[in-house]
């Protein structure tokens, strides 16, 4: 029964603690006439990049995106049990209160994990994360 119990704590543990990597699919900009547009220099370059999750600290390395910029860190809204949440970090950058925000959605079946990051400029970045 021991035995048990450890392996399931070991196959639980290496997800609940394993941070991501993250492949963009997709990149949009909001328009000024309040449709997404995919088409914007911005929403281009982003395209097939790819970017880490630190899952303990919300934070974002590589590919060109960050969500801790003027040393503010995200906040990790992390329930620790990835069958039925989404993994959740927001940064909220005072005094102007602009808001970067990421969610990936744990509880889908397979190795690729949907995500979605609203970058506080007005960006929306789709694509898959993993396990890493």
């Amino acid at each position: 029964m021991k035995r048990i119990s450890v392996a399931v704590l070991i196959f639980i543990s290496t997800y609940v603690f394993a941070d991501f990597k993250c492949q963009v699919k997709e990149s949009m900009t909001l328009s000024d006439t309040g449709v997404m547009d995919r088409t914007s220099n911005v929403a281009k370059i982003n395209n097939g990049k790819e970017f880490t999750v630190n899952r303990s600290t919300g934070i974002i390395t590589g590919g060109g995106f960050t969500n801790n910029m003027s040393g503010t860190s995200p906040r990790v809204l992390d329930v620790y049990e990835p069958s039925e949440n989404s993994y959740k970090a927001i940064t909220i950058y005072e005094p102007n209160y602009t808001v970067d925000y990421l969610e990936i959605k744990e509880y889908v079946k397979g190795d690729k994990k949907p995500f979605i990051f609203k970058g506080a400029w007005g960006s929306i970045i789709t694509g898959v994360c993993s396990y890493y």
